[in-house]
């Protein structure tokens, strides 16, 4: 993940202000609106797939936090086998990351947040729009393993 040291602090505020309960779905916008890193880094393939799938999930599928939070621990172990591959793999950035940002939802007062944290997850999956049928199966497998 590549962030730019006033984005990672008012990242880092938000957090601290939602509290563990309400920073699934930020941390899933943040992460997916931050995707730039090296091509042959396992890692950030791995997290710019699995927070995209949760955006999938959430955005397209209406998964509540609680149960993401659940679902994304074991998603490389439930997802993986089935695509018969030892690792994700690498997803082409959209060179628009999204309109709403970590910055508008610091601007938001306390009452307007969830909904300006619900648009954010909003924009930033619209934007990886090339790459929704490749994160929608990822998300389908996610949910048949799920039982739903």
């Amino acid at each position: 993940m590549s962030t730019g040291a006033v984005c990672w602090g008012l990242f880092s505020q938000l957090l601290a202000e939602l509290g563990p309960e309400a920073t699934r779905l930020a941390t899933d916008a943040y992460a997916a609106q931050h995707p730039f890193g090296r091509e042959d880094d396992r890692r950030q393939r791995q997290s710019v797939a699995v927070h995209l799938t949760a955006l999938c999930l959430h955005v397209e599928n209406r998964v509540r936090e609680k149960q993401l939070r659940r679902m994304m621990t074991s998603l490389s172990r439930l997802v993986l086998p089935r695509l018969e591959v030892p690792e994700w793999p690498m997803l082409a950035s959209p060179s628009d990351l999204g309109q709403v940002t970590v910055g508008d939802v610091d601007r938001a007062g306390p009452e307007e947040r969830p909904q300006v944290i619900e648009e954010w997850a909003s924009s930033v999956w619209a934007a990886w729009a090339e790459e929704h049928d490749t994160v929608r199966g990822w998300a389908a497998l996610a949910l048949s393993a799920y039982g739903r």
